[in-house]
């Protein structure tokens, strides 16, 4: 991929030269100053759009979309894109990707024919945020390895086909019976518990009203949805805390929560003692 690829080619130049590139040999990141209005990207990559807040309206396949801080914009190749109109933004990040390189990794999870992500909006797990920004990071380095770059990009087209819903990975199907789709949205909490899900996310995904959503989860799990993903995220930190490689902001931040001070008391809450001192008693 160079800078002479389909989509670069579409940026006027006096934009362009205002915008921070990295490429590598897969991947090329990009952290743009200004959504452009009235122009019609045609992608031809994998595009991945990651908002430092809310996005202004576009049309996403002539269909109407408007995106969220916290939310990950997925461009399949072959989709169009149309930013209505100008809008300064915060730097904000926005990934190509070759679909080569997806591919071949979907072919080595043993996913067959060419990928296509489902879901044009997705929830941000924060594993792959650290992964773009430890992509970033290796970059800048001047010592960088292509090796490392390399290695970074095949981690970010994995947690992309684990973590996103695809036509060859979907969730199980929805049938009939209330118990399948409980099995879908316990999936799909596993699955975002290190971001920021909201049960209308959950519902969402599952086509059911929150307020009969709730009430059958609770009657078939013994929980409510929320404290559910409390539970789940807690034995992911849990997990990271016993491992001694992660601080307790870093576990924090991987498991969702949005401080340090909300992680912690959850933890000691719901553990019985704060994460620090699960930590230390690990062995």
């Amino acid at each position: 991929m160079t800078q002479n690829s389909d989509f670069i080619s579409q940026i006027p130049n006096g934009i362009l030269q205002k915008t921070e590139i990295h490429t590598c040999s897969n991947i090329v990141l990009f952290k743009p100053m200004l959504y452009m209005g009235g122009i019609t990207f045609h992608v031809t990559d994998y595009h991945i759009v990651i908002p430092s807040e809310d996005t202004p309206e576009a049309l996403f396949n002539n269909k109407m979309i408007h995106g969220e801080k916290q939310k990950v914009l997925v461009v399949n190749p072959g989709d169009t894109v149309t930013c209505l109109k100008d809008a300064p933004a915060k730097p904000y990040y926005s990934f190509l990707i070759k679909p080569d390189l997806l591919h071949k990794i979907a072919e080595e999870m043993h996913f067959p024919g060419d990928i296509r992500f489902e879901n044009f909006l997705n929830p941000l797990p924060a594993e792959l945020l650290q992964a773009f920004r430890n992509l970033k990071w290796e970059y800048g380095r001047q010592d960088r390895l292509n090796l490392m770059l390399e290695s970074l990009e095949i981690q970010i087209a994995v947690l992309l086909l684990r973590m996103f819903k695809t036509n060859v990975n979907g969730y199980p199907p929805l049938l009939q019976d209330v118990d399948s789709y409980i099995r879908t949205a316990v999936e799909y909490i596993r699955t975002y518990c290190s971001t920021n899900i909201t049960l209308k996310d959950i519902c969402e995904e599952i086509h059911v009203s929150e307020y009969h959503f709730i009430r059958v989860f609770e009657k078939k799990t013994g929980v409510t949805p929320h404290r559910y993903l409390l539970m789940i995220r807690m034995e992911k930190a849990k997990e990271l805390l016993r491992t001694k490689q992660y601080s307790v902001a870093e576990t924090a931040m991987l498991c969702g929560f949005g401080s340090i001070s909300t992680f912690s008391s959850a933890f000691k809450k719901l553990i019985g003692v704060s994460p620090a001192d699960y930590k230390n008693q690990s062995t």
